[in-house]
């Protein structure tokens, strides 16, 4: 028996092939969306882990020298015959919880999301290897003055450390992209908390356009106290 063509013919031919494809990228397309919209999710997860451990641990730093890291913590550490990084970012002050031993990780400074930044490895026997550039994505907050916060300061909601920023200072610009609109800060009593960034801004929950470093009357920093956020390395 013969076949006929029809019967004869096998796989696709181009227009099929090409209907399949374009059936492809549109289902690619539209899943594409909340497959990162869910990898963002879990990223700030692994943040606000990370941020509790850093609560925890500034806890005990300041319960041992009276303040959270700060240039006069370093002098104290420095008195104590300690290596300790000599600089104004987020990586200099942050490094004085692994320097007094109150932390033996750096893997906890992983703020994963925020640009340019790893795991730390570890090694941070000297103060050129304690939180290397890209082992911190965490910004530090501390008074402009150069002041260590503590957790004697005042309100429990004062931010200490934040993610995921682009820029640090007196108006620090946060990366709307890292976790879908929102940052993670860590908090005076060492609980995490979130909120929403609008146009750069880290914003306060029910507080209008009221931002984590706004101050004046009403505000958590009352009307003579101005905090500063000192950036990760990888970003200055």
């Amino acid at each position: 028996m013969k076949l006929t063509k029809k019967q004869m013919r096998k796989g696709f031919t181009l227009v099929e092939l090409l209907v399949v494809i374009a059936i492809i990228a549109v289902l690619a397309g539209l899943a594409t969306p909340a497959i990162l919209k869910a990898k963002k999710s879990a990223d700030k997860a692994k943040t606000i882990s990370n941020a509790k451990q850093i609560g925890i641990a500034m806890t005990e730093f300041d319960n041992q020298y009276g303040e959270f890291p700060s240039d006069v913590t370093r002098d104290l550490l420095e008195d104590e015959g300690e290596e300790v990084p000599i600089g104004d970012s987020a990586n200099d002050y942050l490094a004085q919880l692994l320097i007094s031993k109150v932390l033996d990780s750096e893997k906890v400074f992983f703020a994963k999301g925020v640009r340019g930044v790893r795991e730390g490895d570890d090694v941070f026997n000297t103060r050129d290897k304690a939180l290397e550039k890209s082992e911190n994505g965490f910004g530090y907050i501390m008074l402009n003055d150069g002041t260590g916060l503590s957790q004697s300061y005042g309100q429990s909601s004062i931010p200490v450390v934040c993610a995921p920023l682009k820029s640090g200072g007196l108006d620090p610009v946060f990366d709307e992209g890292a976790y879908n609109n929102e940052y993670v800060y860590l908090k005076l009593d060492s609980s995490v908390g979130t909120g929403k960034i609008k146009d750069g801004k880290a914003l306060l929950k029910g507080q209008g356009k009221t931002t984590i470093t706004t101050n004046g009357e009403g505000t958590m920093w009352g009307s003579t106290d101005q905090a500063t956020v000192k950036a990760p390395a990888a970003i200055q």
